[in-house]
């Protein structure tokens, strides 16, 4: 999975298992609902269960569930997690050095990346998963998951 790709993904992971909080999930349900590979979904979930954020559980009767939870999990935590902390970053390649733009885009752009990482990475610690559950489910038609509910199932 492309490093841009991870948070969201992560992310979706975290939203799913708080939908579901207290019950263990397949990873192919999730990503059936996340649409993605579910092999490549296993990698990231391994990531998530070696940071501490969900258990994994083999077997018959396996699946992954929360660890901690949703109020207490920032997507500041998921980025670090993922290692998914430079979201604007420089190609991998240097410029031609004796070009006068050459010369200087690296600097100029580093000094902006690390501005802008820090801003994003400082907005994302105020904002947990369970403020996206809540998002998800501001909207009337959005049937509200069973552990804030009282009630409900799977859709």
């Amino acid at each position: 999975m492309s490093r841009s790709t991870r948070l969201s993904t992560a992310a979706h992971v975290m939203m799913y298992l708080a939908w579901y909080e207290g019950e263990r999930v397949r990873i192919d349900d999730i990503a059936v609902s996340a649409k993605v590979n579910p092999s490549r979904l296993r990698q990231l979930c391994s990531m998530l269960a070696q940071g501490g954020f969900i258990h994994s559980y083999k077997g018959a009767g396996g699946g992954v569930e929360l660890a901690h939870p949703p109020d207490r999990v920032t997507l500041l935590d998921l980025c670090v997690c993922i290692d998914d902390l430079n979201f604007y970053t420089l190609t991998p390649h240097t410029a031609n050095p004796d070009c006068a733009i050459g010369a200087k885009i690296q600097p100029i752009l580093t000094g902006l990346y690390e501005d802008f990482n820090q801003q994003f990475q400082d907005h994302l610690r105020g904002i947990t998963i369970m403020d996206l559950v809540l998002q998800a489910t501001a909207d009337d038609h959005a049937p509200a998951p069973a552990n804030l509910a009282g009630e409900g199932g799977r859709s």
